[in-house]
């Protein structure tokens, strides 16, 4: 992985539910019961911390390998970590960003968003 990464000309890095777990917020896409990952207990979603996979993607992207961020969680941790805003594309949404609301699963993406995660597509 470590050899893609450096040979890539535009990575970028996707992530889900799974992502957030260990920082305390519930997989919502799986609701799984029997999950290995455990977290951190909190009582608001909001009191949420990044995890060292956030602070991994910080530092992917602070030494220049790491182009691109799509999240599909609204939670605000990679920004927390020290992600860049400019470089990530929350695609369902965002609870810390009012100009992107987040939709529902039967919602229609943002067309700017959506553009912009096939544009992303084509680079990677």
């Amino acid at each position: 992985v470590a050899d893609l990464i450096r040979s890539s000309n535009c990575c970028a890095a996707y992530t889900g539910a799974g992502l957030s777990k260990a920082a305390g917020i519930n997989d919502y896409a799986t609701k799984a019961s029997d999950s290995v990952v455990t977290g951190r207990r909190i009582t608001s979603v909001f009191d949420a911390q990044p995890t060292y996979a956030h602070q991994c993607l910080v530092e992917l992207e602070r030494k220049g390998y790491l182009k691109h961020y799509v999240q599909q969680n609204h939670d605000g941790l990679p920004q927390k970590a020290g992600f860049p805003q400019w470089k990530m594309n929350e695609i369902h949404g965002a609870w810390y960003d009012p100009s992107n609301p987040v939709v529902g699963i039967e919602d229609g993406l943002r067309d700017d968003l959506y553009g912009w995660l096939l544009e992303m597509e084509k680079k990677a």
